[in-house]
């Protein structure tokens, strides 16, 4: 006899151990949440024996443990979205928000006799929970939430038996839980990358083709973004009159954020250069058309924006808060005159000055972002306008743009950009 019920006894926890094999294969298999969810309840319900089982997610930013997902055949998946919806426990509240907190299993024999217990999941859904296994899901000292097993099918109530089987089962469960959330927040990382690439491919669309302007007159220009996308923006655009109306903007942020704004300013721009004959006055319409649109966010653009003629080198300025250009010649640094108006998108009604200069031949006009003179080397130390300064005034030109951003970018060695990076570059071939 004794022999016949250790036999018995061997068998049951050979069975038990090969459920516990088997649900491990199950759910290593298993990678994404929505998935993993009802197949490890289902394999709790069967390594255990038990009518139901539900699975209650801990959220520490509310400290409340909410359901995750029921398997019960009876009240079926409209009663598992009831109890999402309907119920959440606080730490300490009934049975699970028990063992969440001290973070100890229970066994239930009777719930009608535990004053732990709560009812508030069997008043929503009919079912009635007589006795029951409450496990904590815990991983690393992390609480991830509780398991319970309902309403044991074999046996009166659940014994230690069972809850050893389902304290196994819940450490299983846990490694999967974490397994699946780093899978998931891979699958968004890579997703994610895939998007930003694809947005950066776009904008690169936007960066204009740079013409052969006639009469020894060249452009050159530049934008290298500190993320995928950015926030600076250049363009050249062709007028009736065989002038280009030429631009440096850079938008207030970084990211995909600034990026949508650039191509409004990009569009608004384009719509309508060519019904101004002055830069000033262009910047005024586009500043009342995008008011609205940035203030609302609080963003704003920085505009340096020209009006070149190839022919005789004649150059339309005006500025809206952005880094003043440099005038380059032989002899170094010629005096821009002073251009005053606001950043777009800060104030309606806004005026803007315009000045004019004229290019001689071997000489040169620049127009950067912030992006050169804060570029940072890897001591965080600034490129800053002492170094741009020193560039120009030891370096041979024009031109002058290709060789200011190879000079940038060994200043900054290693260190990743801190900010976009634009420069564009209108020369006049020496005599």
């Amino acid at each position: 006899m004794i022999n016949d019920n250790y036999g018995r006894g061997a068998i049951n926890v050979a069975k038990r151990l090969k459920k516990l094999i088997e649900a491990n294969q199950y759910l290593a298999d298993i990678e994404s949440l929505d998935a993993l969810f009802p197949r490890l309840l289902d394999l709790a319900k069967n390594v255990t024996a038990a009518e139901a089982s539900s699975l209650m997610l801990y959220d520490p930013k509310r400290d409340v443990l909410e359901f995750a997902s029921v398997a019960d055949e009876v009240i079926g998946e409209a009663g598992g979205e009831i109890l999402k919806i309907s119920v959440k426990l606080k730490m300490g509240e009934g049975i699970a928000g028990w063992v969440a907190e001290n973070r100890k299993s229970l066994i239930i024999k009777d719930t009608q006799q535990d004053p732990r217990f709560s009812k508030q999941a069997d008043k929503q859904t009919g079912f009635i929970t007589r006795n029951l296994l409450c496990v904590p899901l815990v991983y690393n000292e992390e609480l991830l939430g509780v398991i319970n097993v309902l309403n044991s099918k074999e046996k009166q109530c659940f014994d230690a038996e069972d809850l050893e089987l389902l304290e196994s089962f819940a450490h299983l469960a846990a490694i999967a839980i974490i397994r699946s959330r780093l899978l998931e927040t891979r699958l968004k990382q890579q997703r994610l990358q895939i998007q930003m690439e694809a947005a950066s491919k776009i904008q690169s669309l936007f960066w204009p083709k740079l013409p052969e302007m006639e009469t020894g007159s060249n452009v050159w220009a530049v934008s290298l973004p500190a993320s995928f996308v950015g926030g600076d923006l250049y363009d050249l655009i062709p007028m009736t009159d065989g002038s280009w109306l030429v631009y440096v903007a850079d938008v207030a942020d970084k990211g995909l954020p600034a990026a949508l704004i650039m191509v409004a300013l990009w569009s608004r721009i384009r719509e309508e250069a060519l019904l101004h004959d002055e830069v000033d006055k262009l910047l005024e319409t586009v500043n009342n058309a995008m008011h609205d649109l940035m203030a609302e966010e609080g963003f704003f653009s920085t505009i340096i924006i020209g009006r070149y003629w190839p022919a005789t080198g004649r150059i339309q300025l005006a500025r809206g808060g952005h880094l003043p250009p440099l005038w380059i010649s032989k002899d170094g640094l010629g005096k821009v005159p002073e251009l005053k108006g606001p950043s777009l998108g800060i104030v309606p009604g806004a005026k803007y000055e315009n000045k004019e200069i004229t290019l001689s031949p071997g000489e040169s006009i620049l127009f950067l972002s912030d992006g050169v003179t804060e570029a940072e080397n890897e001591e965080v130390v600034l490129f800053g306008n002492r170094r741009l300064i020193d560039y120009i005034q030891k370096t041979n030109g024009p031109p002058w743009g290709k060789g200011l951003l190879d000079s940038v970018k060994a200043w900054q060695g290693t260190a990743k950009a801190s900010d976009d990076l634009t420069i564009l570059e209108i020369w006049r071939e020496p005599a």
